[in-house]
This record gives structure tokens, sequence and C-alpha cells, in this order.
């Protein structure tokens, strides 16, 4: 994840502050249960590209002999895959 839980959660308290301030939000929730909300979705969201890359390395694992003694790039490989699974997937990063 690019950005530390502790910056996530002042994200999410500013997001909160924000709507709070803005005419015709109304709230359902309290501001504690609004941010625990923001926070998970946020952090869901920043892991799709941790998951993403775990993967593609997982994939390039099963093709490692290949890789090596054919003397292909790694992180051409590894690029080109992930982007290839972004737009199969349309993962929005």
């Amino acid at each position: 994840m690019k950005l530390s839980p502790a910056k996530v959660e002042q994200l999410a308290t500013m997001l909160v502050d924000v709507l709070a301030e803005t005419d015709g939000v109304l709230f359902q929730a309290g501001d504690p249960e609004l941010r625990a909300a923001i926070v998970d979705i946020m952090t869901d969201e920043l892991e799709v590209e941790d998951r993403l890359n775990a993967e593609v390395h997982q994939m390039l694992q099963a093709y490692k002999y290949e890789i090596t003694h054919e003397r292909l790039d790694y992180d051409t490989l590894f690029r080109r895959l992930r982007q290839r699974l972004i737009a199969e997937r349309k993962i929005v990063l």
C-alpha cells in the first residue's frame, strides 16, 4: 500500500469533515462509524494494486526456469503481464 494507515485515517477524517460542512449532506451514522467505513474502503482500494502485483509475481514464478534459461527480462515480462491483467479485468489504479 502506498499510503500509510495514519495517512488513510487522516484523509478519512478530512473527508468526513468536508462532507459535514456541505449543505444537503445528511449522515445516517456518527462520525466514527463513517470514518471507519471510509478507512476500510480506501484500504481495500489501495490494496488492489498490491494483490495484483503479488498475483503477477506468482504467475511468473511458474515460468522461472524458462525466464532464467532463455535470458528473458523479468521486469519487462512483469510489466506486460500486469498491464494485460489490468486491461482484462478493467482495473482502475
